[in-house]
C-alpha cells in the first residue's frame, strides 16, 4: 500500500478544515518532488450535504493533489466502524498516517498550525522506507 495521510473531518470549523487540506496537499506535492508515492486524502463524515461545500473549497484552494471527499449516507456507518471511529460532539477532526496498511501515526482534535506533526511523522515513515 502507497503510503497516506488520511484526514476525516467531523465537527470541525470550516477554515481549519480548509487549511488541513491546503498543508496536505503542500506535503503530498513535497513527498512527490522527491519522486516518492503518497496519496492524501481529506474525508467529510457529515454526508452528501456538504457536497457543494467541497467543491467550493477545492476551487478556492486550487486543492488538485489530494482526495477531497465525503461518506455516502448509505455506507456512512460501514466506514465509521471500519476505521473504528466513533464520532462526539468533541471530535472535531482525526488523522491517520499509514505505511503498508498499518496506523503509524493518530492524530485527534489536530490544529491546523499543529500539522508539523504529521509532516514529520510521514517523513520520519518515508526515510526508513529507504533501505
Amino acid at each position: 500500500m502507497t503510503p497516506q495521510v488520511q484526514i476525516w473531518i467531523h465537527l470541525d470549523s470550516e477554515e481549519n478544515a480548509a487549511s488541513l487540506a491546503v498543508k496536505l496537499q503542500e506535503l503530498i506535492r513535497w513527498v512527490r518532488a522527491k519522486e516518492a508515492k503518497a496519496y492524501g486524502f481529506v474525508i467529510w463524515t457529515q454526508g452528501e450535504t456538504v457536497k457543494d461545500k467541497l467543491v467550493k473549497l477545492t476551487e478556492d484552494k486550487k486543492i488538485e493533489d489530494i482526495a477531497i471527499c465525503y461518506l455516502p449516507d448509505r455506507q456512512r456507518e460501514a466506514y465509521l466502524k471500519l476505521y473504528k471511529i466513533e464520532l462526539s460532539d468533541k471530535l472535531r477532526n482525526i488523522v491517520f498516517v499509514y505505511r503498508d496498511k498499518r496506523l503509524v501515526a493518530k492524530f485527534v482534535n489536530l490544529d491546523a498550525k499543529d500539522f508539523d506533526k504529521v509532516a514529520l511523522s510521514f517523513a520520519w515513515m518515508l526515510w526508513g522506507q529507504q533501505k
